[in-house]
């Protein structure tokens, strides 16, 4: 490894900690998953990737990605979507044979508002969770009790109805 490459690699293993992270991902300009570096990927069918996080959260982070632009789970085609739902099963136990974690969260990024890269990709994020302090949330004071928020949902039952046929309607026979 050159001494810029090894700087390089040590610049994306630190930058979360050392908060380079945002200074470095608004600087890109372009979709970072549309231009996915092969040297990264672990592993890909599909179209789907599998591929280390460059800026991780925790020592054996990884991402699925699909390789098209694709905003939404809704845009996925059906063979899309049971490749990435296969690649769920393959992180929790790559995951654990690999570093011994037997826990992992599986975060998913849709929309630009959610993600913090320079366009709106869908991503997964497989984090491997050993301990709660690595989820810290920035928590926000509640309006509703648990049981208010229940009954809000319920009063939408109609919309619910609704939007589970227009899924019906436009998804069922995509299969």
């Amino acid at each position: 490894m050159t001494d810029e490459t090894k700087r390089k690699q040590e610049l994306y293993r630190d930058a979360r900690v050392t908060g380079k992270y945002d200074e470095i991902w608004q600087t890109v300009g372009k979709c970072v998953f549309c231009d996915l570096n092969d040297k990264y990927v672990i592993y890909e069918e599909n179209g789907i990737v599998m591929t280390v996080a460059l800026f991780a959260y925790i020592d054996g982070h990884f991402m699925i990605v699909p390789r098209r632009h694709v905003r939404s789970v809704k845009d996925l085609t059906p063979s899309e979507w049971e490749t990435i739902r296969k690649f769920m099963y393959i992180a929790k136990k790559l995951i654990r044979d690999v570093h011994g974690i037997k826990g992992m969260q599986l975060v998913e990024k849709e929309g630009s508002v959610a993600q913090s890269t320079v366009t709106d990709h869908l991503h997964f994020h497989c984090v491997p969770f050993d301990a709660p302090d690595l989820s810290v949330w920035n928590y926000r004071q509640l309006k509703n009790t648990p049981l208010e928020n229940a009954n809000l949902y319920k009063a939408a039952s109609s919309k619910i109805t609704k939007l589970s046929q227009r899924f019906e309607e436009k998804y069922q026979d995509e299969g």
